[in-house]
């Protein structure tokens, strides 16, 4: 397959939302199904707005978002670019943003996020990759 800029950054930011939508913590199914008890007027008709919650991820979602992961080996440990690609990818901040999360100008942000999908779209296109059918086949 032919890895353009536009898939990778799309890919990366799939798998940001479906990290969102993983449970932090618990098992499901062990936990009460009964509604909350209402035990005073107060907590009847309060003024709170209700919470939303974000629906869960598939599981095929998450299978997705374990290979996109795996693409973060081609960046060979640099963490700089790791930290920019998935602030400015994933996370959607921009370049001043990430910029000042990172502790840098924003065009060294811009120039470690290039870098970064550069060596991703390299890294796919290699051909120990672009033999396997499944890019997880090839992360062992």
């Amino acid at each position: 397959m032919n890895w353009t800029k536009d898939q990778v950054v799309e890919r990366i930011r799939e798998a940001w939302d479906t990290l969102r939508r993983v449970p932090a913590h618990g098992v499901p199914g062990y936990r009460s199904q009964w509604p909350e008890v209402v035990q005073d007027f107060w907590e009847a008709y309060t003024v709170e707005a209700p919470r939303v919650r974000l629906s869960p991820a598939s599981g095929r979602a998450i299978d997705e978002m374990h290979v996109t992961f795996t693409w973060f080996r081609f960046l060979k440990g640099d963490k700089d670019l790791a930290q920019a690609l998935w602030l400015m990818c994933g996370c959607g901040m921009g370049s001043r943003r990430a910029g000042e999360v990172l502790g840098c100008h924003r065009n060294t942000v811009n120039g470690w996020r290039r870098e970064a999908l550069g060596l991703i779209i390299d890294g796919l296109k290699s051909p120990a990759v672009a033999n396997v059918r499944n890019v997880r086949d090839c992360a062992a």
